[in-house]
């Protein structure tokens, strides 16, 4: 799922910014999360899509399965 990807991308973002320093209102971590998902481009997302058909044709030869890593 590329959202899956995009959201460990902001995570590492927020962790290499914050580094221990904890979120600690529910205001905080609304602004993080927008500043952090404006710093994504489009080149990021594209790359993002671009493995889905690799993806889902590893899915098909596994009959549905997802033991493998996209």
């Amino acid at each position: 799922n590329p959202i899956e990807h995009l959201w460990n991308i902001m995570k590492s973002r927020i962790q290499t910014r914050r580094g221990v320093e904890r979120v600690t209102t529910a205001g905080e971590l609304k602004l993080i999360l927008k500043q952090e998902w404006e710093r994504i481009t489009i080149e990021e997302i594209n790359r993002e899509v671009s493995k889905l058909p690799s993806i889902l044709a590893q899915c098909i030869s596994q009959k549905g399965g997802n033991k493998f890593h996209g």
